[in-house]
């Protein structure tokens, strides 16, 4: 049950970051025309990416245990991992990659509904690993 709730909230962000493809996409599609016209994209393919679940590991385990905002930064440390492996590593070196973040770290936890999977990703992530 435990794992669920952290691959439930990343279903979660990955559907928003494929919402907000969708509908950047949609003023560029045109309605008028058969199914037939439409164009297919295909992925460019890139380097294998690293494991996500080990590097919000170790992420995560770079916080310090006595810090008053431990909670925070190691959801922090998670949203922007899935992020950065769903949007590219490159939006790293983007100031504004770290303010969209704050805004939607913001919002997630300001949701009733999201909180609680929120709070028991956190336990999951800050239980000690045994590695």
């Amino acid at each position: 049950m435990k794992i669920e709730s952290t691959s439930q909230l990343a279903s979660i962000i990955r559907s928003q970051i494929d919402s907000m493809r969708k509908a950047n996409k949609a003023p560029h599609t045109s309605s008028i025309g058969s199914k037939k016209e439409t164009v297919k994209t295909k992925k460019i393919s890139s380097p294998p990416k690293k494991d996500l679940g080990h590097l919000i590991v170790q992420r995560v385990a770079g916080i310090p245990l006595e810090d008053p905002h431990r909670r925070r930064k190691a959801f922090r440390a998670f949203l922007e991992s899935v992020l950065l492996d769903e949007l590219g590593e490159g939006l790293i070196a983007d100031p504004r990659f770290f303010r969209m973040v704050e805004d939607i770290q913001n919002q997630m936890q300001a949701d009733q509904e999201l909180a609680p999977i929120i709070d028991q990703a956190i336990d999951l992530l800050l239980v000690p690993s045994s590695t």
